[in-house]
């Protein structure tokens, strides 16, 4: 009896992270770790590769590049064999900027990937799969020195003023019911 998976993360992220259905099989979601990643700072990429129907993915066979908004490519994991579809990648992103990752997962049936299977050549659209019996889901990252503190600064920020606001609208009502008070006695 399989159990539906809930994309195994151990927290809603609300940045840096996607969720897409990919061909007529997969739905992936992708995280980063930390959410708010810095250059120049370990980061995790992680995935849950599951089917339409929210089931764990077992035997898989995946490769991850990563390219720069510009469209080079930088970084490549090659073919892996994933015994269930759940991983991440450590990387250290070395400049501020945004990137795209895509995620290659070799279609069933296909022969398994060797570590002397050429890595393919940097596409000019991402989302290519010629040559490649495989799909493809890209996702977009952005890594900042700043957004977090930034965006908890704000978060933080709207928290206080709304208590604030709650305070000072709470005793201009409490002194004005006391001053009505005195002209009724």
């Amino acid at each position: 009896m399989s159990i539906p998976a809930d994309a195994h993360f151990t927290h809603i992220s609300y940045y840096n992270s996607e969720s897409m259905g990919i061909g007529d099989k997969y739905f992936i979601d992708q995280e980063l770790n930390p959410e708010y990643a810095k250059p120049n700072e370990q980061t995790y990429i992680m995935f849950s590769i599951q089917d339409k129907n929210g089931n764990d993915v077992y035997n898989v066979n995946v490769m991850v590049e990563i390219y720069s908004a510009a469209g080079e490519l930088i970084h490549t994991f090659p073919w892996t064999n994933l015994a269930i579809g759940d991983f991440e990648i450590p990387y250290i992103f070395e400049k501020n900027g945004n990137y795209q990752v895509v995620l290659s997962i070799l279609n069933e049936g296909m022969a398994r990937p060797t570590e002397t299977d050429p890595v393919p050549p940097t596409r000019t659209i991402l989302t290519d799969n010629a040559n490649c019996n495989c799909e493809r889901a890209i996702f977009n990252l952005a890594i900042s020195e700043t957004f977090g503190f930034i965006y908890t600064l704000a978060f933080y920020g709207i928290i206080i003023s709304a208590i604030v606001v709650f305070g000072v609208v709470s005793i201009w009502i409490l002194l004005k019911r006391r001053k009505n008070k005195r002209y009724f006695i």
